[in-house]
C-alpha cells in the first residue's frame, strides 16, 4: 500500500515551540497554558493565548499523549450513522466526550463476512484510543462488538437480545416496557383486536414484539400473525401494513409498529384503504422520530432517549476507564426506561370493526 502524498501549497502546521517563540515565553509555559495549569499568571496565559490564536494553534494530541501516557480519543462503531437511533447515539456520546475533551472518532462497519469485520476491528485497534463505544443495535454491531481485542476497553450501547454475549458492560434501552406501554394504552381504550408490525430483526420474535403478546396474554386477548418488515424505513411499513390490511381486513382495530417510520409507511396504507387514524384504526410508533409529531395526525409513540444512551454509554466507559466499572459484563446491562407519548393516532376502537 502506498503513502499519502504530502500536501503542498500549505504553511507548516504551528508547533508548541513556534508559540513560545511568539509569545516569548518558555515551551514549558505554553505547556501549562495547553493543559489548563493555574501555575501561569494571567497576563502571560492571556499572552500564550493570543500568539495560539493569531498562529491558529490547537495543540497536539500525540504529543500530549506521550507525554501524560493518556490518549484524548475514544473511538464509536457503528453499522449505520445515518437512522434515527444510531445518529442520536452517536451525539450522545459526542457531547459527554466533549465534556471531558475527548475527541471522538467514528468507524462504520460495513460488512458481515468475517474480513469485513476484522478490518473494521483493525481500524480501531490500530488508533490510539482510550477505549470504544459499540452501537449493538444489529448482527453487524454484534459481531464487531464481540471481535474487539480484550486490551481494548469497550462497552456496548445495545438492547438485550437471545444469545447476548456479556463479554463487554453495556447500557441498554428497556424495549420490551417500551411495547408493554403500548399494548397496555391501546387495550385501556378498549381494542382487543390488535396487530403487530415487527422490525427486520433476525430473532424469531422481536423485543419489541414480545411487549405486546406478552401483555395480550396478560389481558387475555387473542395473538394474530406478525407481520415482519424487511427494514426499519416507511417503504417496508406500507408493504407491511398492504398485507396486513387484505389478510385482515375489517378485523384490524389497531396496529403496533417497530418504529416511526414503519408507522408513517402504515398511515398511508391505512389511507389508501379508505381508511382513517384513528378513526378505523389506531397507530402506535416506536423511538418518537421528530417527524412522528409533525405526522398527521400526530403519532403515538414510545419515546427512546438516544441522546442520553449515548451519554450513559461514554459515562460507563469513563468508569472502566478509571477502574469504578468490571472490565465485563456479567452483571445486567443498566437500563434506560423509554416512555409513552400519546398524540392523535389512537382513540377508543370502531364498533363497526374488530372480531367478534
Amino acid at each position: 500500500m502506498g503513502t499519502m502524498p504530502r500536501v503542498t501549497g500549505f504553511p507548516e502546521r504551528p508547533t508548541l515551540a513556534d508559540v513560545a517563540a511568539h509569545a516569548g515565553v518558555s515551551t514549558v509555559t505554553v505547556s501549562r497554558v495547553v493543559e489548563g495549569s493555574d501555575k501561569v499568571a494571567r497576563k502571560t496565559r492571556e499572552r500564550v493565548q493570543a500568539a495560539m490564536d493569531e498562529l491558529g494553534y490547537f495543540g497536539n494530541a500525540a504529543a500530549t499523549q506521550l507525554v501524560s501516557g493518556r490518549s484524548r480519543a475514544v473511538g464509536v462503531v457503528a453499522s449505520n450513522t445515518v437512522e434515527f437511533g444510531y445518529s442520536r447515539v452517536i451525539a450522545g456520546t459526542e457531547q459527554s466526550a466533549r465534556l471531558k475533551d475527548l475527541a471522538v472518532l467514528i468507524v462504520v462497519a460495513e460488512g458481515e463476512d468475517e474480513e469485513a469485520v476484522r478490518k473494521t476491528v483493525a481500524t480501531l485497534a490500530s488508533q490510539a484510543l482510550a477505549g470504544v463505544v459499540a452501537i449493538d443495535f444489529d448482527p453487524l454491531g454484534r459481531a464487531v462488538a464481540e471481535a474487539l481485542p480484550a486490551y481494548l476497553p469497550a462497552v456496548a450501547a445495545t438492547a438485550p437480545h437471545p444469545g447476548y454475549n456479556p463479554r463487554l458492560p453495556s447500557v441498554s434501552i428497556d424495549e420490551y416496557e417500551g411495547t408493554v406501554a403500548a399494548a397496555k394504552h391501546l387495550i385501556e381504550a378498549g381494542h382487543r383486536s390488535i396487530f403487530i408490525l415487527d422490525s427486520p430483526s433476525v430473532e424469531a420474535q422481536g423485543r419489541r414484539s414480545k411487549g405486546v403478546l406478552d401483555t395480550l396474554d396478560a389481558a387475555h386477548l387473542p395473538h394474530y400473525p406478525t407481520f415482519r418488515c424487511a427494514d426499519w424505513s416507511p417503504a417496508s411499513g406500507y408493504a407491511a401494513a398492504r398485507e396486513l390490511l387484505a389478510a385482515y381486513g375489517d378485523a384490524i382495530t389497531a396496529i403496533v409498529c417497530a418504529n416511526d417510520e414503519i408507522a408513517l409507511g402504515a398511515m398511508r396504507a391505512i389511507r389508501e384503504a379508505g381508511l382513517t387514524v384513528p378513526g378505523d384504526i389506531s397507530l402506535v410508533g416506536y423511538d418518537d422520530n421528530p417527524l412522528a409529531a409533525f405526522a398527521q395526525p400526530p403519532l403515538t409513540t414510545i419515546r427512546q432517549d438516544f441522546i442520553e444512551l449515548g451519554r450513559q454509554a461514554f459515562d460507563l466507559l469513563t468508569d472502566l476507564l478509571e477502574g469504578v466499572a468490571a472490565p465485563d459484563g456479567l452483571n445486567s446491562p443498566q437500563l434506560i426506561k423509554p416512555s409513552l407519548v400519546i398524540r392523535e393516532s389512537t382513540a377508543p376502537p370502531n364498533p363497526a370493526r374488530g372480531l367478534r
